[in-house]
Parts: C-alpha cells; structure tokens; sequence
C-alpha cells in the first residue's frame, strides 16, 4: 500500500513527460564500436562495468565505463558527472575523451591510468603507502580540490578506489557519478549520498534530517579518511557493516591513526584539522596547502616508486606445508633449549628435568590459559589484523610469536654493492621499510605476508612444528638473522611442546593442525628505480582465511555498491519529487495568476460595461433635454407670440376705444386731442409692449431655467446611482481579491504542508528501503558467521581423534622415557603403569571430546546470542532513526503551520488599512460629484447649454488597480 502511494506521490501527468532531449557532450547517432576497441576489463563498478579500450584511429587508451539503462530518466542520472568531466581542465582530474548513448548503453568513455587506484595497489602490495607516498597523494588531492570548490563542485565520493595514479606518478580524481554542481559558491547540499566509511558527520545527517545542509567542507572530511585508508589499507571502522558505520561517525570522536607513533607529527596535525566535526571550522583546501605537512612537497618521486614496485615483474613460488603424518615411533628426545639464543623460548631447564609429562602436560595447559577465546568473537569482515599482546608466558615461555605481519624484505641485486655509495644508501634505505609486527591471535585474520628467510613455522620431520626464528623485525638486521636457531634447541621444543600447541582448552584449533594445512606463497618483485634494479621477495601464508578475507572484500563490495545503487534510486527519487513538486508550485502560482487576472478582467469588464451605459444613458439624457428645452422653448414662443397677438388685439382695442372717445369730443377739440391722445398711446404702446416683450422673454429664460435645473436634477441622480453602482463594483472587486488572496494563501500552504508531508513520505520509504537492505545484510552475515563457526566445528571434531592418536604417542612416549630414565619397579610395574597411564590418557581424550563438545555447544549459543544481540541493536538503531525522522516531521509541519498562521496575521493587519484606503477613495469621489454639481448650480444656465453636455468624472481601472 505504502510503494502504491510513493508510486502516486511521484506519478507525473502525460503532459508533464518530459520529451527527449539533446545533451551537448553525448552522442547519440553513433556506435561507439566503431571508435573504441574494447580491449579487455578493467572492474566492475556500481553501476556498471569498466573496460580498456583503444581508438581504432589514434590509438589512445581509455577506461570505458559502460551503463545499461532503461530509459531516458536514467540517462538524466549520469549528466551531472559527463558535464564534470566534460569542463573540468585539471591535471589532477581525470579527462573525458567522449560520451555515447547507442542502443539503451552509455558510454563514457575517461582518460586510462596505468597506475590504477589506489586500493588495488595497496591489495597488491598487501600494505600501505608510506608517509611520503601520502604526502604526494596528499598534496595532489588537495590541488584537485581547490579547482574543483573554485568551480563550484563537490565531488562527495573521495576514497583511495577514487584515486589513479598515472605512469608518471601524478594522480587523478576519478568518479564524479554522485558529485554536485552548485549554482553558487556558498550552495549547501542536502542530499545523503556517498560511500559510508567515508562520509563527512554532516553528511550523515541529512539521512533524517533535511535543514542542516552540507557544503565543499565535506570533501576534506573525506580527504582525512582517504589519507588514513592509505596509511592502514583500510578506513577507520571498516570492521563495521556498511549501514551500521554511519551512526559510529556521527556519535563517535573523529577518528586517528591506529598506530600514531609511526607516523610524523605533521601528519598527525593534519588528519586532526581534516577530521574537525564542525564544518564552520574545517580548513578549506586551500588554508591546508600551506600545513607543514604538505607545503615543501615538490617531487611525486614516492609515487612513481611506488607504480614501478606495483607494476613489476612477480615471480611467485608456492611452497606446499604438507599436512601432519600420524608416526607409529615415538619422537626422539632433544637436548634442552639454549637460553642465549633471543628468538627461542626461554624455559627452566630443572623443571623439565624433573618431569617431563607433567611439565610438558603443564605447559600446555599454561599455552592455552594464555590465549583468549575470542576467536569468533572478532566481527567477519575485520581484514586488519590486532596485535594481541596479552598473550604472554609464566615462567616457562616468555615470548610465542605466531605469525610475522608483512615484514617486507627489499634484497637488492648484487650489482648494488659496486653501486656508489650515494645509491647504495638509497638501496639500503629502501630495505629498512616499516611494517608491523602483529600477532595473529586466530585463524580468523587476514594472511599476514612475512620475510624471506625462514621465519615461518615449518613442520620437522618426527611431525612437530619447528619454532625456531620466528620472532623476526625488518627493523634491525640483528633481530633478522638472529632467527636461526640449532637443530638441538628444535628438537627440544619439539618434544615438549608438541602436545602444547596441538588442542587448547577450549577445543580450537591448534597452531600445529591449522599451519599443517596452509601453503606459502613466496612472491618476488624485480623493478628499477632510478637505474637501479631492486628485487623485494616476501612470503605470505595462503590459507582459508585468505579465501575468507577474499569473500569478505567481495562480500563488502557487494554491500556498498547495494547501498550506492540505494542512493542513487533514492537521489532520483528526491529529484523527480523535486521536479514535481516544483511544477505544482508553477502550476498553482499560474492558477493564482489566472484567477485573479480573469476576475479583474471581469469586474473590469463590468466597469467598463456600466460606464458605457452610463456615457449612453446620460447622452440620451442630455439629447432628450434639449429636445425638451426645444419644444418647451417652441412652446413658449408659439403661447408667448399668441400673447402678443392677443396683446396687440387689445393694444388696438384700447387705441380704437380712445379715438371713439375723441369723436365724442367736439370737433374743435377733436383734432388736438386725437394727435395727444395717440402720442399718449403711442407711448404707452411702447411701454407696455416693451414690458410685455420682457415680461415673456423673462418667462421664457425662467422656464428654460427650470427645465435646465430638472434635467441637471435627473442627470446628477443618474451619476450618482451610476457611482453607487461602481463603487459597489469596486467594493466587489476588492473583496473578491481579498477572499483570492486569503485562499491562495491557504492553498499555497496546503500544498507547502503536502509536499513537505510527501518529503518525509518519501523518505521513510527509502528509509525503509534501507532497513529492509540492512536487515537482509545482518541475516546474511548472521548466517555466514553460524555457518563458518559450524563449518569450522566440523572440522576440528574430524581432526581432534588424529590430534589426540599424535598426541597421546607423543606422551606415551615421554612417560615412557621417564620410567626409564627413573628406573623405578621391575618391568610387570613398568607395564601396569602404562597401562594406567593409558587408561588415564583415554579418559583425558573422552573428556577433551565431551569438552569440545560442550564448547561447541556453548559457542553455538553465543554465537546465536551475538547474532540476536546485533540483530536488537540494529531494529533499536532503526527505531530510533524512524522516530527521529517522524519527530523531524513533526516539529518542520508545527514551524511551518506556525509561518502560515504569522502570515495570516499579518495579511489580516495590513488588510484593515487597505479597506480603509478604499473606503475613502470612494467618499473622495462621492464628494467631488457633488462638488462639481454644486458648482453647476452656482454657475447658473449658461454652464450648461443644450449644445453642450454635463461633465462628469468617468471611471477609470487603471485609478482603481
């Protein structure tokens, strides 16, 4: 249910696919066959194999890494490291001499080392660089780093396997398959990504936590453990599994050279700077160019030796150790040991005198009291070996060297001693190599490679094992040659120790059975350095633990390539989270943006919809006011000149009524009074007539006036229910925006809490992921470590009856010899007492049986116990991981729920002032309408003409937006 979800989470519509695309270093119309010749593999890599290959035309080598991928989004993957390699131009950076994608398989094909890596040189070798070999390296790494932090890219997987080494001695990055390219200097990277043993702390904890991200500083951290890696063959907690190391890192004090007095001062300086857990104050490459440890290198001279001494001549010769003959006669009896001697044991000569069964018996019991049983106790996959140096003798033994740690011996050829002392120094010089000196307390370590003499056990004939020389040091020649010993001083330990090193208490091997099996290997390596030939010869035990270690290193691999390729699903993974979340982002903020622009566009719309009816309606207003005011006017003028008919009517009304009372007059008077009585009239006329004119002209300009004022009256009530309807659209258009806004707002932080929901979703999926491939890891190694200590049960079961037979020879023997040596009794008590002391020898080896079994079975539980116990351990770690990552959740919802309802808060108080804003912008334009028609009041009639149509204020969107 959960994989259905994350497949929903990552699920992209059809339009959201994105097409094939071109990319500007790879080739896609063209077999790379046909360019490259594939000449042989050079390994097998976490994401696919590795092969040399040669241009067919020029005849140029390279490392072809080929790639099989499904599709197109796999390709995606690979980019970031062909556009690395593609514009990086640095001599300590592999180059990139093409790239091809032809029929579903990437090829990229990268510059060829010779030297190989690092890694494999050291395996080769069988020890690790010397101090100024890493000086060398140390400095390279460093220059490549600066370039690459410059460039803005971390390259996030530094390791010795990282590391080539050229013919010339120069090395090369390698591997910029899970690097970063940043856009900005100071860019932080959050993603969980790299090889375990050799992550930065802050690495580690972007696996649960995604808000402390990492910067270039990672790398030094990696730098630091590369450099102990080369100085030990093997990074710090490397005995730990793959998953399990990462809380080591994160929880535990950076770590330190093994042995620190080996090593310089500067040295040690340095892996302490490199290793700062805190990132703010780990140098840069730049500040540790100048460490002492590296400022003054100017030669890669080591290096170069050391590529001659790997690429040489092997001649190798197996010496076959045979296996333990059982002897019917008894082993003759050897003279004591030779207390001068340094590198034999050291016994007091009077207690074995005075008995030799019970002393040697004694002994015996003192050799296996000695060593612990911790022999499946040491973790499987532990390659480095542990000196043990608790193992110490009483009084009897002092010192039991078992097997010499890699004491490389540097023969130079006999032309050496004709050689000028200059070169002869450097040749003796090169014999005087320091290796360790280490005890191998168990068959369970790594084969350990010892010196050309005679140092390692060898058996004798009478079937005993010679110890003689084997406490050997390359450090002095007086501790070398002092390793032969007299046959004498053998064959005394022989007889007293035989039986001592055969079966402990315990019922583990004996040093005897497991040497009786193993061969040597003895390897000789002939090179020239400087023109001077240099032979080194060294012996190395092959036995199963070198299969075992073998299976282990395969076993390792295996488990860091499944995480790798765990981290790369899950980088892919992340990153089309990444890109989907990204377009629900874009594709909101286009939603927001659409709905928005679409009611603005609306409302605007309407705006502009009842301003057209507006301009329309008071048009028609104005055009029917002076159609009104003209036939009012017309009206007027028809009534008025009616009027003045009647008017004029009357006028000769009372002009006849004057000159009939005239005639009445005599008519002596008649003449003078008709011309005064018409003047009179005449003027009178005049004046009524001119004051009836004015009296309708007043009328006319009152009418026209009332007619002006009720069809400004209407007009202005029309603006103002226009405006009313337009601030309402505006009030609509505002409020609207606002509800947009808020829900926008909630929106933006549902999906911001979904994806961050779909985040952690995704990564407890990989976390899961992970748990389950840890989980299936610790049941294989429970099952192998079961299997192997039954195995090696099995084994000493069907050998301990051959062991006891030789045994019991050995101390019939020795019993025998001391009642002849004592010379006590006649001959039938002589037998008695063999034969008692036979019975007691078949009671002692049925008890050896009963104990070995008891202690197989005793081994049996604790090994189910440790496997149980490492099994709890892991579910506890893996809790604690879930529930780390589950309270991460937790407090990144409740910060950014908290962040929505502060942008809430804040959007509602600056919302208060704006709706204020609008409210008296709104109450500003009420106010200048009526300003303005007040102002038309006042101006009287002439302000507004029939001709000439009322102002008004129309409404603009871009005054509103």
């Amino acid at each position: 249910m959960a994989f259905a979800n994350f497949r929903r989470i990552l699920r992209l519509s059809t339009f959201e696919k994105r097409k094939l695309r071109e990319y500007e270093h790879v080739r896609r119309d063209l077999d790379p066959n046909l360019v490259w010749e594939i000449i042989g593999e050079l390994g097998d890599g976490a994401f696919g194999k590795v092969y040399k290959a040669k241009n067919r035309e020029t005849g140029a080598l390279a490392a072809a890494k080929v790639i099989e991928t499904k599709n197109e989004e796999e390709l995606e993957d690979y980019m970031v490291e062909i556009d690395i390699l593609a514009n990086c131009n640095h001599p300590n950076i592999v180059k990139l001499l093409g790239a091809f994608y032809y029929e579903n398989k990437l090829w990229i094909m990268i510059e060829f080392c010779q030297g190989g890596a690092v890694d494999a040189i050291m395996l080769e070798l069988d020890h690790g660089l010397t101090e100024p070999q890493i000086k060398t390296v140390c400095r390279q790494m460093l220059e490549a780093l600066a370039y690459l932090h410059s460039v803005k890219i971390i390259h996030r997987d530094l390791k010795a396997g990282n590391v080539l080494l050229t013919q010339d001695g120069d090395i090369k990055l390698a591997d910029f398959g899970v690097s970063a390219k940043n856009v900005r200097t100071v860019q932080r990277r959050d993603s969980f990504i790299g090889t375990p043993y050799w992550m930065a702390p802050e690495v580690v904890m972007c696996e649960t936590m995604k808000d402390a991200p990492y910067d270039y500083k990672a790398d030094i951290w990696s730098l630091g453990i590369t450099l102990i890696e080369m100085a030990q063959m093997e990074p710090p907690h490397h005995e730990l599994n793959p998953m399990r190391v990462l809380l080591k890192i994160a929880k535990s004090e950076p770590p330190t050279l093994s042995s620190p007095s080996k090593w310089s001062q500067e040295f040690r300086d340095f892996l302490k700077k490199a290793l700062d857990k805190n990132p703010e104050t780990r140098p840069s490459p730049v500040q540790l160019l100048e460490h002492p440890f590296v400022n003054k290198v100017s030669s890669n001279k080591p290096l170069r030796d050391l590529v001659a001494e790997a690429k040489a001549e092997v001649l190798d010769e197996i010496e076959d150790n045979g296996e333990v003959e059982e002897d019917d006669s008894p082993d003759p009896i050897s003279p004591p040991v030779n207390k001068d001697d340094r590198n034999s044991f050291e016994m007091d000569k009077n207690k074995i005198n005075n008995d030799p069964v019970s002393n040697g018996l004694k002994l015996r019991r003192e050799l296996d009291a000695q060593k612990t049983d911790k022999y499946y106790q040491v973790p499987e996959n532990e390659l480095s070996s542990k000196v043990e140096s608790k193992t110490s003798l009483n009084d009897n033994v002092q010192n039991l060297p078992v097997v010499v740690d890699k004491p490389d011996i540097i023969i130079v050829n006999p032309l050496i001693a004709n050689l000028d002392p200059k070169r002869k120094s450097m040749a003796e010089n090169s014999q005087n190599r320091e290796h360790d000196l280490e005890l191998a307390s168990s068959t369970r370590h790594r084969p350990k490679s010892s010196g050309s003499h005679r140092q390692s056990g060898e058996l004798m004939p009478n079937g005993s094992l010679d110890l003689t020389g084997r406490l050997f040091s390359s450090r002095s020649k007086r501790d070398s040659d002092s390793g032969s010993n007299s046959a004498s001083d053998s064959m005394d330990i022989s007889m007293n120790l035989s039986a001592d090193l055969s079966l402990n208490e315990t019922g583990s091997l004996s040093l005897r059975e497991s040497r009786a099996h193993n061969k040597t290997l003895k390897r000789t390596r002939r090179y020239v350095v400087d023109g001077v030939e240099v032979s080194v010869t060294t012996s190395k035990i092959i036995s199963e633990d070198e299969k075992k270690d073998e299976e282990m290193r395969f076993l390792r691999r295996q488990e860091l390539r499944e995480l790798k390729l765990l981290q790369k699903e899950e980088h892919r993974n992340q990153a089309q989270l990444t890109t989907k979340h990204h377009l629900q982002q874009e594709q909101m903020l286009r939603r927001f943006e659409q709905e928005m622009s679409a009611k603005k566009k609306f409302y605007d719309t309407e705006l502009e919809i009842l301003e057209k009816q507006q301009k329309q309606q008071i048009e028609r207003m104005e055009q029917e006011h002076a159609v009104r005011r003209r036939d009012e006017a017309k009206r007027i003028r028809t009534d008025q000149e009616r009027e003045y008919t009647k008017f004029l009517e009357m006028l000769k009304q009372k002009k006849k009524e004057a000159k009939m009372a005239v005639e009445k007059l005599p008519r002596q008077q008649r003449r003078e009074s008709m011309k005064v009585k018409m003047e009179e009239f005449g003027n009178h006329k005049q004046v009524e007539e001119q004051k009836f004119l004015s009296k309708q002209k007043e009328d006319l300009a009152q009418a026209m006036r009332t007619i002006t004022m009720e069809n400004k009256k209407e007009i202005y009530s029309k603006e103002r229910e226009f405006l009313t309807k337009k601030q309402q659209l505006l009030r609509d258009r505002e409020a609207f925006i606002w509800d947009l806004e808020e829900r926008h707002l909630q929106e933006r932080h549902q999906l911001m809490k979904q994806q961050l929901k779909d985040q952690y979703f995704l990564q407890r999926h990989e976390l899961l992921r992970k748990h389950d491939k840890e989980q299936e890891q610790m049941q294989h190694y429970n099952q192998r470590m079961l299997e192997q200590l039954r195995l090696r049960q099995q084994q000493e079961r069907a050998r301990l009856p051959k062991i006891q037979r030789s045994e019991g020879k050995t101390r019939m023997a020795m019993f025998k010899k001391s009642l002849h040596i004592s010379s006590i009794g006649n001959s039938a008590e002589q037998r008695e007492k063999i034969k008692q002391f036979s019975q007691q020898e078949e009671k002692k080896q049925k008890a050896e049986r009963l104990q070995q079994q008891q202690k197989h079975e005793h081994q049996i539980i604790e090994m189910q116990a440790e496997c149980d116990s490492n099994v709890r351990e892991l579910q506890q770690l893996q809790n604690e991981k879930c529930h780390l990552l589950v309270e991460h959740e937790t407090q990144k919802l409740k910060a950014l729920d908290d962040g929505h309802s502060q942008v809430m808060k804040e959007w509602r108080e600056k919302l208060r002032p704006r709706k204020k804003a609008l409210e008296e912008d709104l109450e500003q334009k009420k106010q200048e309408q009526e300003m303005f028609f007040r102002m038309s009041e006042e101006a009287g009639v002439q302000t507004l003409t029939p001709q000439k149509p009322a102002k008004f204020y129309p409404y603009s969107s871009a005054e509103a937006s």
